[in-house]
């Protein structure tokens, strides 16, 4: 029975267990048939079941045990006991080794050939695990491509021949430095060295690429958690004007001729087998062209609504409002701060079939399935009220508007609340109760803003602990002031630090939170807000009412470990 029960296939597992509908399952199938996807990541990417839940039922079909590879830390000396080549050939990859027992993750724990091949290369006895697909790759990425981007720039600058090493050296004299077409932005090197700094940038998880030019130096820098750092590579400064030319022809969009003007433009690549898009700005400086790439990673975008880290009751106030048939909700805050990543996770939230969900964006950044996405188009006049316009006849149940900026936009997107539609949008202002003024600064009339607003929503991104390296600390003086000035329960704080590590970069953080506020339009409110449009009087009313502010909602995850109360001053205070 047991070597029956090996033999099942997956989509007999599924059928037979009811964990899948049928027409779903062949669906998937097709996908990965054309993708090449495994038929189990599909599913999971699609939400049709749950990781843990497929994991278990698998392992027990299969006769094997399972390993969720994010929730462990592999050393790379134990993953690397498998040569790289074999462990890519076989989606493999070690996490633990006991004496003589290597226990290996694996795509396929059934593929007795690959476990054998591993024995004799290894000399271990083999303990096979069965993980996912994606856990695996992300894994094997950050063990053996930590140093990929930095090896290949270091190889490509060390190339480089003494002699344009001496003319970065000299670059200072002016009329020693190269001229424009020194370097064709065709050559191998150059192309190398554009897939390196795309490739670090990647690896490194930052969300924009700096290329600037100054005067006697061409330095790269990155994006991330919301800092820039510098690369510790810098480019030939020969090879500033190459490696534009070569980001404008990979754009196809731009004037590879055009010195003077700055351009856009969109650049698509894969990457581990996934397609990352880039939108890439370039202005004209003083010493060259600046350009800067914005990476668009369609997977940090389709985050669960209920993993962006509100707080309980806050997560609970805004699922009420989200399912509300009609009424405007607002997210604000600075660029930045995270509100595209909140509205497209609630769209997902909320996107069904039956659900007709438009999009006006500018631009449309992400493509999601199942939601219209309108792109604005203000050199031809098509702004957003001129969308909102046409959005009401097309029959939505969903509007998403980019960004209120004028009474016109303002005005249609709170009729459209008021004649039964759910509208969200964003709103430049610093906090919930702003938001409110700003809407009557605009000259929209209050009747309009009492009758029509949902909520509020105001947010910043902090930087979390490190969670490979954070380590409990005592609080001092000054973090109970602090917590006390703010009304913080610190009957269980577990306040954590980050002593440092190769994963931060010995900064003790690593990666972002979000912090938030929610104004909740009750009838007190309403009525509030037909006389009174001052963020003073709104916020003092909120408060009463139970609205917690950016700063003490980031001092509660604080005491929670995630973040650092430093952090939350720094940003929100």
């Amino acid at each position: 029975m047991e070597l029956k029960s090996k033999r099942k296939l997956l989509k007999d597992i599924l059928l037979e267990y009811n964990l899948v509908p049928e027409d779903k399952i062949n669906s998937a199938i097709e996908e990965s048939n054309n993708t090449r996807i495994p038929l189990q990541q599909i599913l999971v990417n699609q939400k049709l079941i749950d990781k843990e839940t497929l994991l278990k039922k698998l392992s027990e079909e299969w006769g094997t045990k399972y390993i969720d590879l994010t929730k462990i830390q592999i050393e790379p000396e134990i993953a690397k006991l498998i040569p790289e080549a074999s462990a890519k050939r076989y989606r493999a990859i070690p996490f633990a080794k006991e004496e003589n027992m290597l226990y290996i993750a694996m795509v396929n724990p059934r593929d007795l050939f690959a476990i054998e091949d591993i024995h004799l290369r290894t000399g271990f006895d083999i303990v096979p695990y069965l993980a996912m697909p994606d856990d695996i790759d992300k894994t094997f990425d950050k063990i053996y491509g930590a140093t990929v981007a930095e090896e290949a720039l270091s190889k490509i600058i060390s190339s480089v021949s003494e002699t344009e090493h001496e003319e970065i050296i000299q670059a200072e004299k002016p009329q020693e430095k190269s001229d424009i077409a020194e370097i064709d932005a065709t050559t191998p090197e150059v192309e190398k060295m554009v897939n390196a700094i795309i490739l670090g940038a990647i690896q490194k998880k930052a969300s924009d690429i700096h290329i600037e030019p100054f005067e006697n130096k061409f330095i790269i820098r990155y994006r991330i958690d919301g800092e820039l750092q510098e690369s510790q590579f810098v480019p030939p400064f020969s090879y500033r004007n190459a490696v534009i030319a070569k980001i404008k022809i990979m754009t196809a969009s731009m004037d590879i001729t055009e010195h003077r003007r700055p351009q856009d433009g969109r650049i698509q690549v894969i990457a581990g087998g996934k397609p990352i898009e880039f939108r890439v700005n370039i202005i004209p400086t003083v010493f060259g062209e600046s350009c800067v790439m914005r990476i668009l990673d369609r997977s940090s975008i389709m985050v669960d609504m209920m993993k962006l880290g509100f707080l309980e009751d806050t997560q609970e106030k805004i699922k009420k409002s989200i399912e509300k048939p009609y009424g405007i909700i607002l997210v604000c805050g600075p660029t930045g701060s995270g509100k595209s990543t909140t509205l497209y996770s609630i769209l997902n939230y909320i996107n069904e079939p039956g659900v007709k969900i438009l999009t006006a964006e500018n631009p449309v950044e992400y493509n999601l399935e199942g939601i219209i996405q309108v792109p604005i188009q203000q050199e031809i006049g098509f702004d957003f009220a001129a969308a909102l316009r046409a959005f009401l006849r097309q029959d939505p149940d969903v509007i998403m508007v980019g960004e209120i900026r004028d009474k016109e936009t303002a005005t249609i997107a709170m009729e459209a609340a008021m004649t039964g539609h759910l509208v969200f949008s964003t709103i430049h202002t610093n906090d919930a109760p702003s938001a409110v003024a700003r809407l009557y600064e605009m000259g929209v009339l209050p009747f309009m803003i009492s009758s029509s607003i949902e909520c509020v929503l105001a947010q910043r991104l902090v930087r979390r602990v490190c969670p490979q390296c954070a380590e409990p600390i005592q609080p001092t003086d000054f973090h109970m002031e602090i917590f006390k000035n703010y009304n913080i329960d610190t009957s269980n704080l577990q306040l954590k630090k980050g002593k440092g590590c190769k994963a931060c970069n010995n900064t003790g953080l690593k990666g972002r939170l979000g912090i938030h506020e929610l104004l909740v339009f009750t009838d007190e409110m309403r009525a509030l807000t037909l006389k009174e449009f001052a963020a003073g009087p709104i916020r003092e009313l909120a408060i009463k009412q139970g609205m917690r502010t950016l700063a003490q909602d980031g001092l509660i995850k604080a005491a929670r470990g995630l973040t650092t109360i430093e952090q939350v001053l720094e940003t929100a205070q």
